[in-house]
């Protein structure tokens, strides 16, 4: 490994260490602080984000976008913090959890359960409570160029008991994890490019990833929509639904049938979606 790779894997943990050492209310106001320094002064896919909102939101004003974009530096700032936190920062939260019967039953069955999930709110918190809660959890991942800094992070996951592959692992290792009676989770609201199936997300086309419903057509394994976000009251909301398709089973009509859950959280908590992705760049005539 490289030294500055070396490098990024002892400052990550000696940061973590330093953080768990916070209280709370530390670790929050030091999360603001590197949101208005990333909002004003980096401006790190600040022009991206406000384009994505203003394709979402083309009903609100430019001042309107900003007040969402800034909210989502602070939220996501703080997201970041709380997760090298971890185990500190889980212990202090509140869960309501919604659906966790359907999980277990899905189990139960002994076929496999595919979770789909996005880029919205707590997902690391979600993954570590399904690692916590004791599921044979397997997320699909996206490697990283820094060594130290993509072993860093999969060991800290792995810690609460998810285990990781990476997204271009071998498709035999992803149908194993189905075989085995494990769970699958594959987060399917990047930009796809030509490989992506188009729906519409904020009644625009954008291509989605294909890997939820082509598993479970291949292994007819239940697959579900699981988010968890924070309610305006301060309480974590775990929520995991079926997926059900409008009409006959397709790539098509199962991706658009998650894409829309998804879109119904981003709607009601646009602050805690990230919007940094570059989510509508391929077009549909660029793979016609």
């Amino acid at each position: 490994m490289r030294f500055h790779h070396k490098l990024s894997y002892a400052s990550l943990t000696l940061f973590s260490g330093w953080l768990r050492s916070l209280s709370e209310c530390e670790r929050n106001r030091l999360g603001v602080r590197l949101a208005r320094f990333a909002y004003y002064l980096l401006g790190l896919r600040k022009k991206d984000s406000l384009k994505n909102i203003a394709n979402a939101f083309p009903e609100k004003s430019v001042g309107g976008r900003q007040v969402i974009l800034k909210k989502t530096y602070s939220f996501f700032a703080q997201t970041f913090l709380q997760f090298l936190s971890i185990p500190k920062s889980y212990r202090m939260i509140d869960f309501d959890i919604v659906g966790q019967e359907l999980l277990d039953r899905s189990l139960a069955r002994g076929k496999g359960t595919i979770l789909a999930t996005g880029h919205f709110s707590k997902w690391e918190i979600m993954s570590t409570w399904l690692g916590y809660s004791g599921y044979p959890c397997v997320a699909v991942a996206l490697r990283q160029k820094n060594k130290g800094a993509d072993i860093f992070f999969r060991e800290f996951r792995e810690n609460t008991g998810m285990k990781m592959i990476f997204r271009k692992s071998s498709l035999k290792h992803m149908y194993r994890v189905l075989k085995e009676n494990k769970i699958l989770i594959l987060a399917s609201d990047q930009d796809a490019k030509k490989r992506g199936v188009f729906v519409n997300f904020f009644n625009i086309p954008s291509s989605t990833p294909k890997g939820v419903a082509r598993f479970h057509l291949h292994t007819n394994s239940d697959m579900f929509f699981i988010t968890c976000h924070v309610k305006r009251n301060g309480i974590y909301k775990l929520h995991i639904q079926p997926i059900v398709p409008e009409g006959e089973k397709t790539v098509e009509s199962i991706t658009q049938a998650f894409t829309t859950l998804l879109e119904e959280k981003v709607r009601k908590f646009p602050e805690q979606y990230f919007w940094f992705h570059r989510r509508w760049k391929t077009k549909p005539s660029q793979v016609s």
